[in-house]
């Protein structure tokens, strides 16, 4: 498993926000229920961390794709915004 400082795990990395948070609710059920012992407990929850990274950074990707688009909206020097 990668590093959790500031890397993620590359099978993690391919995840979707959908998928990603799954796993991560998947993950808190089972500490939650005390489905898993001390150890797994541990490695879960640095599983957990890498899977709220990579939720934070899809998160973040598609606000500034959002944004970009906004932008792309906002009329130049008196022109009349496009319509869609």
């Amino acid at each position: 498993m990668a590093d959790t400082n500031n890397e993620i795990d590359p099978k993690l990395a391919e995840l979707s926000f959908e998928e990603s948070l799954d796993a991560l609710e998947s993950i808190i059920n089972r500490i939650e229920k005390g489905e898993i012992g001390l150890e797994d407990s541990l490695s879960a929850y640095k599983q957990g961390e890498q899977l709220i990274r990579q939720c934070r950074t899809l998160l973040f990707d598609a606000e500034q794709r959002v944004k970009t688009i906004r932008l792309d909206e906002i009329p130049l020097d008196g022109e009349e915004p496009e319509t869609s």
